[in-house]
């Protein structure tokens, strides 16, 4: 029987709340930065974390209704998505969690505006318009191949910079760096993704970057979209514009380096389940460990240090 309001643990299922850490490590190194720069505003970091996940998961819903009615998922798909299939939820109701989320998301935005200014609506109109056309007509942005570049902009740059904003509303160069090893990892959780669907979204033309450029690219990819995020805080931090505590990041490596080692090798579709499970992971221990690293260097200026 399809789910009712009071089946939580299947809305929770559909809301994929494993993947939710790609909205808190964006949030805690945009809040972490403007720390750094002297201000911490709990009040509006708390809404703006809320209004982000119910934004996500307002994504995860649409991504599953819109799969499912276009016809890129089946019974055998991996993921949340089996439970139209199995009669848990109806496609009615995973489009009413969807707008629900939205509509939450939206208000909390609005509360934001209040307390921080219009230009808040920017960041919010942007974040929706990317995750509602991210699958649904007449765009259906990810089966063009376009859902890395626009995944990097919503999660890595714009909530990074957002939280950023909501504390000390201006540009930040140092905000800017800090988001972009963050991007690079959010993309690589993408990335495994489109790797382990290969075969699924090959079969429906659904156009990732693994289906048009192959599995081999996208290995590839993979290995330098994770390194590519610890050679960037590095960069950043010689460079000044970063504080040299970030290469507190480096302490992940060795995750990292397994991380990438299994993928370039893997060929079996379970080595690349495990491979999404661990990039998720060492998202967000890298996340933490780049926030932790500026929130240092923030609590140890005074001291000269």
């Amino acid at each position: 029987m399809p789910a009712s309001w009071k089946d939580w643990k299947i809305w929770v299922k559909n809301a994929r709340p494993f993947s939710l850490t790609a909205t808190v490590s964006p949030l805690l190194v945009g809040t972490a930065v403007a720390a750094y720069e002297g201000t911490f505003r709990p009040g509006p970091f708390a809404l703006a974390l809320l209004a982000s996940l119910f934004l996500q998961i307002g994504t995860n819903y649409f991504n599953e209704y819109f799969d499912y009615r276009y016809g890129l998922d089946s019974p055998q798909s991996l993921g949340a998505s089996t439970v139209i299939f199995r009669g848990e939820m109806t496609a009615g109701q995973v489009l009413g969690g969807a707008i629900a989320c939205f509509v939450l998301a939206a208000l909390l935005g609005l509360v934001l505006v209040v307390l921080c200014g219009p230009a808040i609506l920017l960041f919010g109109l942007i974040g929706m318009v990317i995750a509602y056309f991210y699958s649904a007509r007449p765009f259906q942005l990810a089966a063009r191949g376009l859902g890395d570049p626009l995944v990097y902009i919503a999660m890595g740059f714009l909530m990074t910079w957002g939280a950023y904003y909501v504390q000390i509303p201006r540009w930040s160069w140092v905000a800017f760096a800090a988001s972009v090893p963050v991007g690079f990892l959010v993309t690589a959780i993408l990335n495994m993704n489109n790797i382990r669907d290969y075969e699924e979204d090959r079969a429906v033309r659904k156009l990732t970057l693994p289906v048009r450029l192959g599995q081999t690219f996208a290995r590839r990819y993979h290995a330098v979209l994770v390194v590519g995020s610890y050679l960037a805080v590095s960069l950043f931090a010689l460079a000044g514009l970063l504080p040299l505590h970030t290469l507190i990041v480096w302490i992940s490596f060795p995750l990292a380096f397994i991380n990438v080692r299994s993928v370039l090798s893997a060929r079996e579709r379970a080595a690349f389940i495990v491979g999404f499970k661990r990039t998720a992971a060492l998202h967000l221990q890298f996340g933490l460990l780049l926030a932790i690293g500026i929130a240092a260097a923030a609590l140890l200026r005074p001291l000269g240090l």
